[in-house]
């Protein structure tokens, strides 16, 4: 498996779980949006920066970029909850 599609899917995961969690605690699902991406965020730039820091190993923006998509869907589960539970 690519270092790119473990990227993406790690992100979509750690998204869609923070933010269901956070809902179901808060019942607030803004909140639960924002935090969850802002987590997904802080472990991709951490990765990403501890990969820099490794010798014979640089940043990758390839990877940010897939992480940020991987959040991106990792809010789907969040947003389907929502709208079957009061639309």
């Amino acid at each position: 498996m690519g270092d790119k599609i473990k990227h993406f899917l790690v992100c979509a995961v750690v998204t869609a779980f923070v933010s269901v969690v956070y809902w179901v605690a808060f019942r607030d699902v803004v909140g639960a949006c924002i935090s969850s991406v802002l987590f997904a965020g802080g472990l991709s730039i951490g990765k990403e920066y501890g990969d820099s820091q490794a010798l014979g190993n640089r940043w990758d923006w390839g990877d940010i970029a897939a992480d940020a998509a991987g959040a991106a869907v990792g809010l789907i589960p969040i947003i389907i909850v929502v709208v079957i539970l009061f639309v």
